[in-house]
């Protein structure tokens, strides 16, 4: 039987399990030693996808890396889930795990539910990262056919039903209206070559989330953060590991909401 990892005893060997959380067997892995780090995946990406970013984030994270409902191991449910089905979930699957709080890291539709998860239960988030995401309704739209060229490059949708369970729920989503009340510490991560999720949408972000910094990465695309020479993932783990979030290069060098070049998003 799977015995849960608290976050006083966190084992440094990969443990893979399926949980139940909300009624839903879930896929998850954990490794790395550190302070628990929760990977939320973009829209039909399955736990795999994160390969050397995650390797790079376990050296000083505990890493929590799951399939969402309808992706990779993950069950399929019957019916489509909410954003805040799903960060519930999420939250479901911590309490399973033995964590109270963590780190939060969401990468493009994965930043909707981490912004929904650090909104509904700020007492669990540490830190939270948002990386090539947007706030759902109010968003800068991007080019739809860059999905359509991400897929065809290797990044594989393997469930088109749990697929589109995630984009039907981010059709009906927007977090502009209370981002201002998620006070966790926030990195908002972007690149300046997204065409699918443009970084004007990173910058929205970095406005209304009262503790942000921003960092634009030069010519980056979607998947910024799984280009193993890239800035990425070596910015987020600099964030999540620092002792403190002021002595984090990553923060101190990223830009505040008053220095934005341009009108305000």
């Amino acid at each position: 039987m799977f015995q849960p990892v608290t976050t006083r005893s966190r084992r440094s060997k990969p443990i893979e399990a399926t949980i139940s959380a909300h009624g839903l067997k879930l896929f998850v892995r954990e490794q790395g030693k550190g302070y628990p780090l929760v990977l939320i995946n973009g829209i039909g990406a399955n736990s795999e996808t994160w390969g050397g970013a995650e390797r790079i984030l376990a050296v000083s994270s505990r890493t929590i890396v799951f399939d969402s409902p309808g992706t990779g191991r993950s069950e399929t449910p019957m019916l489509p889930r909410s954003i805040p089905a799903l960060a519930r979930i999420i939250g479901a699957l911590l309490d399973e795990l033995g964590y109270e709080r963590v780190d939060l890291l969401g990468f493009s539709f994965g930043g909707a539910v981490a912004q929904q998860l650090a909104k509904d239960a700020p007492d669990r988030i540490r830190r939270l990262a948002l990386v090539s995401t947007f706030c759902g309704w109010g968003a800068t739209a991007g080019d739809p056919g860059v999905l359509g060229r991400l897929v065809a490059n290797g990044t594989s949708v393997q469930n088109p039903l749990g697929s589109t369970y995630q984009l039907f729920a981010l059709a009906r989503w927007s977090s502009i209206s209370w981002l201002s009340h998620v006070l966790a510490p926030t990195l908002v991560v972007a690149g300046t070559g997204d065409e699918l999720v443009p970084p004007s949408n990173g910058e929205q972000l970095a406005r209304h989330l009262p503790n942000s910094r921003l960092h634009l990465i030069p010519g980056a695309e979607h998947l910024c953060m799984f280009d193993p020479g890239g800035a990425g993932a070596r910015l987020l783990a600099d964030f999540f590991s620092s002792e403190t979030v002021e002595a984090s290069k990553a923060w101190k060098t990223g830009m505040q909401a008053s220095n934005f070049v341009g009108e305000a998003v």
